[in-house]
Parts: structure tokens; C-alpha cells; sequence
């Protein structure tokens, strides 16, 4: 009798624990996260920095437990920078249980995954662009940075506020930069003036010394640029040797670090717009934590680059929060949208029900003959 009642209470407590292991299986079933992204090609450069600051932020996320006890899994595909190439890669993700999109990195790898997205109603987070057809309100296009239009707008404002009139424009040929052109022509042409001209420049940067001759000639007193490092050292060092002595200005993915390291002194006094704060300021708690997330995994150079990746990652781990202890894409979705208008540590992103705005935060910072940045 005794036998057969322990063996009952073993039975039921093995019964017991059969019910409990899926759920406990469920609960640290990684959280999948999708991301899309250039990884060959000539604009593969694009994701270097980035992709460090994501790993820096869900590496420091997972160590503290995950979210809600579940560890965050980013799975990564290459687009090489081909919109359709992006889509089937978002598609994928969705087939393989991800909840989420993370930085499609590049203009045509956004458009490509954000077009997906809608249509599986997956939320697409912080596309590394700025570009008209990205940042444009969808329903599940989560924007953290400002648009190109603004960057180039604030540009503008900025050239004409300090009597430069006569600019010009040189850029990558792919379509996320020539729309950054034909905003900045926009821009001028609303100040009553006209843009001096323009240069499109091959992606591997091939013909920038051509490119450089060209805009030379025409005399600007300024030179907007929306490039890539390795085509920005090559056409500025060229521009220089034409004897220009322009001032330049960029938007905000040109790495200032390396395009000193690359051309040394024609570096100084370049203009770099930035759409996150000044990734050294241990000041504001965000870039604090981010220094110390970096250290953890071994990366002691700071960029802006990499503090957008890292910024984007933990708007996306705000809003998993939110999304309760089962995250669906749906659920992720109306956690983002629970933000209103949220401090993640000294800036604030904005999302709400029809309006995904994200940050609005820029400012202009300019190199200075030893690399480093005066704001």
C-alpha cells in the first residue's frame, strides 16, 4: 500500500513536470529578430560599425537574462544592396518565427524590406537611411533617425545662414544618395537660388578624380556630399589636388575617424551632420551605458556609426518589452506604439498609433586637423 501510493505521487509529480517543461521551453525560446543588411558589394562598408553596436547592446541585453527571460537571437542575411534581394530575406525571417525587423542597412535594402514587412505585417526598426521612400509614415516602419530631407534642410539653412549660396553636390550613383541630391537642390531652389551643379560618382569610387575636375570648374563655395567613406576620401583628396578650396559638407553617414585616417589633413574641416549625440559625452546616461555595453565585447573605438546601431537595437528592446512574455509580431507592434514619447537615457523617440516619428535629434559637428570632432 505504501509502494503504491509513493508510486502514484511519482507518477503524478513526473505527470506534473511533463505539463511544466513546454512552457518552461517556451519561456527561453529565443526571441528571433530578423535583419537584412549589405554584407558584399562596394557598400558593404556601410555596415561595418553599425552591426557592432547592435551586438554590443544584445549582447549586454542577454547577459542580463534577455527580455522577460528570454534571450534575444539576431539572424542575419546579405542583400547586397538589392531592394527585391531584402524582400525574400524579410520573408524568410518571417517563415523562421522572427517577431521583429532590425536595420535593414542602405536605402534599396529598405525599401526591399519595409515593402515585405507591410505586407506581412511584421515592424521593420531604425532603417539605416534616411531616404524619402523609407522614412515616409507606413504602418510598420519604426524610423529612429531624422530623414535625409532634414538633414540636408538643417545643411541648407545652415550654408545660406552663413553666406555660402554657390553650392554643388557630389554623390554615390545609387538612389537613396541621388535623392539626398535632389532634396538638397529642392532646399536651395526655395531660397531663391539655384544649385551650382552636380556630380554622381561610381559606388567603387572609380572615377571620383573625373568627378572631382568637373565640380572643380565650376567654382562653389561649398559642396554638399552624400557618400560613402572610401568614394568621400577619394573624390575630396581629388578635389584638393584640382586646387578647389571648397568647404564640404555631409550627412551623417560619413565616418569622420576614418576619413581622417584615410586623407590625413584634406580631412580638416570637413562638416559631418550627425542624427545621434556625440557618441564620447558619458554625461547623458544613454552614451555611458553605451561605452560600457562596447568594452564588454572588446571594441574601445566609439562612432556615431556604431551608437546609431546601438540606439536602434535598444528601441527595439523597448518595445519587446512592452510586447508581454509571449512577443508576437503584432504585440511588438503595438508595444512600439505604447512609446508616446519615451527617454531612453537622455533622448527621446516618439511613436504613436499613425505617427512613427522616432528621434529628432541632429547637429552639425566639424573635424578638426587631428581627427577629432569640434561641435
Amino acid at each position: 500500500m505504501q509502494y503504491k501510493k509513493i508510486h502514484l505521487l511519482a507518477s503524478a509529480f513526473a505527470a506534473l513536470l511533463l505539463a511544466v517543461q513546454p512552457a518552461a521551453q517556451a519561456q527561453t525560446k529565443p526571441l528571433l529578430i530578423g535583419q537584412t543588411y549589405v554584407q558584399t558589394g562596394p557598400l558593404a562598408t556601410l555596415s561595418t560599425e553599425p552591426l557592432v553596436g547592435i551586438r554590443a547592446l544584445f549582447t549586454a541585453v542577454n547577459a542580463n537574462g534577455g527580455v522577460n527571460g528570454r534571450p534575444i537571437e539576431l539572424r542575419q542575411l546579405d542583400d547586397a544592396y538589392d531592394p527585391a534581394k531584402g524582400a525574400e530575406n524579410v520573408k524568410t525571417f518571417v517563415k523562421d518565427g522572427a517577431v521583429g525587423i532590425l536595420m535593414p542597412i542602405g536605402t534599396s535594402s529598405a525599401v526591399g524590406a519595409l515593402k515585405a514587412a507591410n505586407e506581412l505585417k511584421i515592424p521593420v526598426v531604425g532603417s539605416y537611411t534616411g531616404a524619402a521612400p523609407v522614412v515616409k509614415p507606413s504602418e510598420y516602419g519604426f524610423p529612429v533617425r531624422i530623414s535625409f530631407d532634414e538633414e540636408y534642410s538643417r545643411i541648407v539653412n545652415h550654408l545660406f545662414t552663413i553666406g555660402l549660396s554657390r553650392i554643388a553636390f557630389a554623390h554615390n550613383d545609387n538612389p537613396g544618395a541621388r535623392s539626398a541630391m535632389e532634396s538638397t537642390q529642392k532646399f536651395i531652389a526655395e531660397r531663391g537660388e539655384k544649385m551650382v551643379g552636380s556630380v554622381s560618382i561610381k559606388n567603387d569610387g572609380s572615377d571620383a578624380a573625373e568627378r572631382a575636375a568637373e565640380l572643380v570648374k565650376l567654382k562653389p563655395k561649398a559642396v554638399v556630399l552624400s557618400a560613402t567613406n572610401d568614394v568621400a576620401a577619394k573624390f575630396i583628396t581629388a578635389y584638393r589636388a584640382a586646387g578647389g578650396e571648397t568647404a564640404f559638407y555631409s550627412f551623417s553617414f560619413l565616418n569622420g575617424q576614418k576619413l581622417f585616417q584615410d586623407i590625413k589633413k584634406d580631412a580638416a574641416g570637413v562638416v559631418i551632420s550627425q542624427v545621434v549625440p556625440y557618441p564620447w559625452n558619458t554625461a547623458m546616461p544613454m552614451i555611458a551605458e553605451y561605452q560600457a555595453a562596447m568594452k564588454k565585447i572588446g571594441a574601445t573605438e566609439f562612432s556615431y556609426a556604431s551608437l546609431e546601431g546601438y540606439v536602434a537595437a535598444k528601441v527595439m528592446v523597448e518595445g519587446l518589452k512592452r510586447a508581454g512574455a509571449s512577443p508576437t509580431a503584432d504585440s511588438l507592434h503595438k508595444g512600439l506604439e505604447s512609446f508616446k514619447t519615451l527617454d531612453i537615457g537622455g533622448i527621446a523617440v516618439s511613436y504613436r498609433p499613425g505617427e512613427h516619428r522616432g528621434l529628432t535629434f541632429s547637429e552639425l559637428s566639424m573635424l578638426k586637423a587631428d581627427g577629432r570632432y569640434l561641435r
